[in-house]
């Protein structure tokens, strides 16, 4: 427990709690989201129903809320957060998940609402682009983890010296050159 900052860090403790701790990962670590309002909200989108606990609204913004973001009431009061995108690319719906207290079926059919406008992808993230071309930076045959690469099959030379392994056939049997193709074999 980190009582400075009053949260508890249970990625320390490692698998299965025992608190070993395997360092602090490899991802990256974001500082908290501010609980306040955003500065600058725009409309995203309008009530179209409610399904199960979730708000369905129909998005009347260009751009594509990101997943979690807030949604909020035009006073940016907090309604809840974006759950699910979905439905054709340019006429798409989004749902909410209410925060607690707010029901979804409170809100009637065309209720607008706001998003913070940092949270907002453009549509061209989700498009297939234009301008790239299949010969440039990546593109090309490749050479892939495909079968005959040049390095033996593992039943080719009985394993003196480098190389003569390299498939698993060396591991348990056969005749592999022993141990997968490194230092002397049996024979």
């Amino acid at each position: 427990l980190d009582c400075a900052k009053g949260w508890i860090n249970l990625a320390a403790m490692g698998k299965g709690g025992k608190g070993k701790g395997k360092g602090k990962g490899k991802g990256k670590s974001r500082p908290p989201e501010p609980e306040g309002p955003p500065d600058e909200v725009e409309e995203i989108g309008e009530a179209s129903h409610a399904c199960e606990d979730d708000l369905v609204c129909k998005c009347t913004n260009e751009r594509v809320p990101h997943f979690n973001a807030r949604i909020f009431l035009e006073n940016k009061e907090e309604i809840g957060k974006v759950d699910e995108i979905f439905g054709p690319i340019h006429s798409f719906y989004f749902t909410v998940k209410p925060t607690e207290g707010i029901k979804a079926d409170s809100f009637k059919k065309g209720k607008k609402f706001f998003i913070d406008n940092q949270k907002l992808l453009p549509m061209s993230r989700f498009l297939p682009q234009a301008g790239i071309s299949k010969t440039g930076k990546g593109g090309g045959k490749g050479k892939g983890k495909g079968k005959d690469k040049g390095k033996g099959k593992g039943k080719k030379g009985k394993g003196k010296g480098k190389g003569g392994g390299g498939g698993f056939t060396g591991r348990g049997g056969g005749d592999g050159g022993g141990g997968g193709g490194r230092g002397r074999g049996f024979g």
